[in-house]
């Protein structure tokens, strides 16, 4: 099934297959696995027996590899920040652009990570804000640590030097709870609070509207601290 924003789902075991036809190794292949079932069930929710089923592997191989439940789960949030830190190093290209569109280059990245073959993340974060499992929420929060930087800069270059420090954290903050909420309505489109919107747009229109809505919030705190100058 196809998400909202028209771009390629991942398969049903959430990027299993090496995208470059090479062998994949047992342990990267449970760790692929478990990132689905993970972010699918949770936790408590997940038995290591279906992951050595999907992945074809026996409980030995997972105790060798990652050696309990728990230390499996925690390598499955650090991929998740891993792979948030991985994607978003080219957005370093766009600091010379004016901040209105460096905001816009900062909303389509984060929504593309969270999309497609990066719903899995989408859903783990969102288990682990809600329910922290293990202390691992560390990691999944190091992977958005630099769009939390980086949004806050934007912003804070839209405001100007004078702007409430703690104004923009909350800016930037609501910002990608924003993004990963609507990346994850994407892949439940059967939702009742989905189908309230009667569909969404596509990615590049969303990453738009978010933008838009967001400099919209900003302009009157604009226009105030220019009046101060």
């Amino acid at each position: 099934m196809r998400t909202a924003f028209d771009l390629s789902q991942s398969n049903d075991q959430h990027g299993a297959a090496s995208p470059t036809d090479r062998p994949i190794a047992p342990r990267e292949r449970v760790l692929q696995i478990a990132c689905g079932l993970f972010a699918e069930a949770g936790f408590h929710g997940t038995h290591l027996r279906e992951v050595c089923r999907r992945a074809g592997a026996n409980v030995a191989e997972v105790y060798y590899y990652f050696q309990s439940k728990e230390r499996l789960y925690e390598a499955v949030i650090m991929e998740a920040g891993r792979r948030l830190l991985a994607q978003n190093g080219n957005l370093q290209a766009s600091r010379r652009l004016p901040p209105e569109e460096r905001l816009l280059k900062l909303v389509e990245s984060l929504l593309q990570r969270l999309s497609a073959e990066g719903a899995w993340i989408a859903k783990v974060l969102a288990r682990e804000w809600v329910d922290p499992t293990c202390g691992a929420h560390n990691y999944a929060a190091s992977g958005l640590e630099r769009d939390f930087v980086l949004l806050q800069a934007v912003m804070r270059d839209l405001l100007g030097a004078k702007a409430d420090t703690e104004a923009i954290r909350l800016y930037a903050l609501s910002l990608i709870g924003e993004c990963v909420f609507y990346c994850l309505a994407g892949e439940n489109l059967q939702h009742p609070l989905t189908q309230l919107a009667v569909g969404l747009p596509s990615l590049p229109r969303l990453a738009r509207f978010l933008t838009q809505r967001s400099l919209r919030i900003l302009e009157p705190e604009r226009t105030v601290l220019v009046r101060d100058r």
